[in-house]
């Protein structure tokens, strides 16, 4: 069992590590773990986006996902993590499909994203919901790849 709930800021070091121990050390992306270790992820919220976060019933954190708001009708969508013995579960659709929810009640128009070619089964995840590669911003510097979705 787990619990989808909204950030709270006593879980930001947990969700750092939490991050760290996905996107870092398992995949390999060691050139971000300062950011990540001093990421303040109320910064989400204070922009008018969210973040939600994932716990297992020993306040665990499992998952995470967040909305960074750009303008009125645009966010992005950002920090889609799923503990690994947590995969394929269904809480990654979970956590998504709260975001889809929560733009809609929201009236945003258009959802964006960055993710890396190595990250295979992100950018299929995606793709399996509709987004579409927006070939502009792509960034062969560091193999960044973008995806958007009309909500």
């Amino acid at each position: 069992m787990y619990l989808i709930k909204e950030f709270d800021s006593k879980y930001n070091t947990k969700v750092n590590e939490f991050i760290i121990s996905i996107f870092v050390e398992e995949f390999g992306f060691e050139e971000y773990r300062q950011e990540l270790e001093e990421q303040d992820n109320l910064d989400y919220i204070k922009d008018g986006g969210n973040f939600w976060i994932a716990l297992d019933e020993d306040e665990n954190v499992i998952g995470t996902i967040a909305l960074k708001r750009h303008n009125k009708n645009e966010m992005e969508l950002k920090k889609l993590y799923v503990r690994k013995d947590y995969r394929g579960k269904g809480l990654s659709k979970e956590l998504y499909n709260h975001v889809i929810s929560v733009s809609k009640e929201k009236n945003i128009q258009r959802i964006y994203l960055g993710t890396y070619n190595k990250l295979e089964t992100a950018v299929h995840f995606y793709i399996n919901r509709g987004f579409q590669r927006i070939e502009e911003m792509n960034d062969e510097s560091n193999d960044a790849i973008y995806y958007e979705l009309y909500v």
